[in-house]
């Protein structure tokens, strides 16, 4: 029983992702940093906030199956701020972002803490709208003070990756104009200009017990358990019977 309970347990796994010390913004997230964990079924997330307001928003890009996207050129979305955000680009003009290869990006959280403060995970389009799958459940909201912010999301709603998946993040006014703040190594312009992630982070799920073998487990467990019970039952009745044989010779 005790094998079985301690194989079904599900251990969690996290990661710690540093702010690339950027200003260009004011620094909340050049200075910040970025801690994910899971639980094999949604991830958490907890943005701590370097110095000056989360006042714009930080579009974290992800990579979880196959194909996707190499830059954010073709991305046309303007309906929302979050979205404007996602593809760098507004009325205003474009900032552009190239990812560094392998990365390419399939889905992107779109994360705004300022009033109206929102939260969002979208699927990625070329030349058209942009997805909305779900919200990320972002607190608080309507405010560019607080020093911890945290979100969530399911990892169904990203395709369900194998054992990792992969960030490249950006801190992006709603007009597309770009800051260099990021939690990964850039290079490139502020502004509607072009940036290039020289760099990303793989997030590595925590395991998965397997089920035949938690199962297996178990039973071998209550077969041990009941292969003792057996052994005991037969242990403390032959004393008794012992006993009573002494006792006949004694009279």
């Amino acid at each position: 029983m005790g094998l079985g309970m301690v194989c079904l347990y599900h251990v969690a796994q996290g990661a710690l992702y540093n702010g690339n010390g950027d200003t260009s913004f004011g620094g909340a997230i050049g200075n910040g940093n970025l801690a994910l964990t899971d639980n094999g079924t949604t991830v958490s997330g907890t943005i701590t906030k370097g110095g000056g307001s989360f006042a714009d928003v930080l579009v974290i890009y992800i990579d979880s199956k196959a194909g996707g996207f190499a830059t954010t050129r073709n991305f046309t979305d303007t309906s929302t701020s979050l979205t404007r955000a996602i593809s760098g680009f507004s009325s205003m003009g474009r900032g552009i972002a190239d990812f560094v290869s392998p990365f390419t990006a399939d889905y992107a959280i779109a994360i705004r803490p300022t009033s109206p403060g929102d939260g969002k995970l979208f699927q990625l389009v070329n030349n058209g709208d942009l997805v909305a799958v779900s919200s990320v459940n972002l607190s608080p909201l309507n405010t560019v003070s607080s020093s911890t912010y945290t979100f969530s999301f399911n990892l169904a709603d990203i395709g369900t990756p194998g054992v990792s998946f992969k960030i490249e993040t950006t801190y992006i006014a709603q007009s597309g104009f770009r800051s260099l703040e990021s939690f990964e190594s850039l290079s490139g312009f502020t502004g509607w200009d072009t940036v290039t992630f020289d760099t990303f982070h793989t997030y590595t799920l925590a395991p998965v017990p397997e089920t035949t073998n938690a199962s297996l487990a178990i039973l071998g467990g209550i077969a041990l358990c009941t292969g003792g019970f057996a052994r005991a039952r037969r242990y403390f009745k032959k004393p008794n019977q012992r006993t009573l044989r002494q006792t006949s010779w004694s009279l």
